[in-house]
């Protein structure tokens, strides 16, 4: 095997080590403070950390990483006729019939076993990510599945990349970065009354061309010391301590960048930068194979759980107990939901309505 392709497979297993670490992430946070602080007494942690930082600088990872996959996973594919609609094709199936799934499958959790029949008009716009703003008057607006409101740009940020995918790379980047670059100003002279306009106008997708500018710079031949990354990481302990929690985090502001984009950033910047050796690549990989299972089902798995675990023999109904056992639910059946359904409707519908396997996301083989 040569260094090359040695140095490829390990820049995949760091993505997927990521992507898996930013879903798990989110979860366990979700699970924790969404219900397991509910229950009884709570899990005893106090009121001073409810996990919002971290689970926010994942969702800022996921972005990154986004951008980074996106341009590396088009390498070769700039100015090639008719790649724009291959792409969009491509992502929406990647990304839609599962997040469909997952919002139905929450919409019959919470309808069957606590009889909360979700409001149809708002189900069916959710389903084309269509957002509301919440009832609590948070400045974040939702869909059903509230988890899917990261979908909402993610799938402008894809729009965009397939527009200008016609044009050579360097140009094309620019291009999606210079659009963004537009719609974040546009914010500026938004106000908070339409939530779909209200959430495209927020400086979020800087972290999809942070992600971006990244891979374009490793596949110039760009790449950190082993040192230099090492203080890159570390450089998280200030950004975390000296950075201020944002005035109104749900607002998506440049505060709320400074707050979670930063950390989020050098962590992909230590763990992309150059190359890395990792542990147990294939259960990695695996890990970050059933990453987006885990993002979309953890909301589900924990009502569901929610209902089931109390009626388990034997077993201590706590809230320890429920958030080690939710964990353990989610893990499982978003395996089993990868493994059984997301991947064989993805292969399926691809090779139906996308044409043969191009620009598909890098794998263990494609880089």
């Amino acid at each position: 095997m040569t260094p090359d392709i040695v140095a490829a497979q390990r820049k995949v297993s760091a993505i997927q080590l990521l992507r898996a670490l930013a879903a798990l992430t989110v979860a366990a946070v979700h699970i924790a403070f969404g219900f397991a602080d509910q229950l009884g007494n709570g899990l005893g942690l106090g009121h001073n950390w409810r996990g919002e930082r971290e689970a926010q600088l994942a969702v800022m990872l996921f972005f990154i990483i986004s951008g980074y996959v996106m341009v590396t996973a088009a390498q070769g594919r700039f100015g090639t006729p008719g790649a724009r609609g291959t792409f969009w094709r491509r992502r929406f199936i990647r990304i839609m019939p599962p997040y469909w799934l997952a919002s139905a499958l929450m919409a019959a959790v919470l309808t069957i076993f606590f009889a909360r029949t979700p409001d149809a008009a708002h189900f069916l716009r959710s389903l084309a990510l269509i957002p509301e703003w919440p009832r609590g008057g948070e400045l974040r607006p939702l869909v059903y599945l509230w988890v899917g409101w990261t979908l909402l740009y993610e799938m402008a940020f894809y729009f965009i990349f397939g527009l200008f995918l016609p044009l050579p790379r360097r140009r094309a980047i620019l291009a999606v970065a210079g659009t963004l670059g537009v719609m974040i100003l546009a914010g500026f002279w938004v106000p908070p009354v339409d939530p779909l306009l209200f959430a495209l106008t927020r400086p979020l997708p800087v972290m999809f061309a942070a992600g971006m500018a990244l891979a374009l710079w490793r596949a110039g031949g760009g790449i950190l010391p082993s040192g230099l990354r090492w203080l890159v990481l570390l450089a998280i302990i200030p950004a975390v301590l000296l950075v201020p929690a944002p005035f109104e985090p749900t607002a998506g502001g440049w505060d709320f960048l400074a707050w979670a984009g930063l950390p989020a950033l050098l962590i992909a910047i230590a763990a992309l930068g150059g190359p890395l050796a990792l542990p147990a690549e294939q259960l990695i990989t695996k890990a970050g194979d059933a990453s987006y299972a885990i993002y979309l089902l953890h909301v589900p798995v924990a009502w569901f759980w929610l209902w089931f675990w109390g009626r388990l023999p034997g077993f201590d109904a706590g809230p320890w107990d429920y958030l080690a056992s939710a964990l353990a639910a989610t893990i499982c059946s978003s395996w089993l939901f990868f493994r059984w359904i997301e991947r064989p409707m993805t292969l399926a519908l691809n090779r139906w309505l996308a044409g043969p396997h191009s620009l598909q996301e890098p794998d263990r083989k494609t880089p």
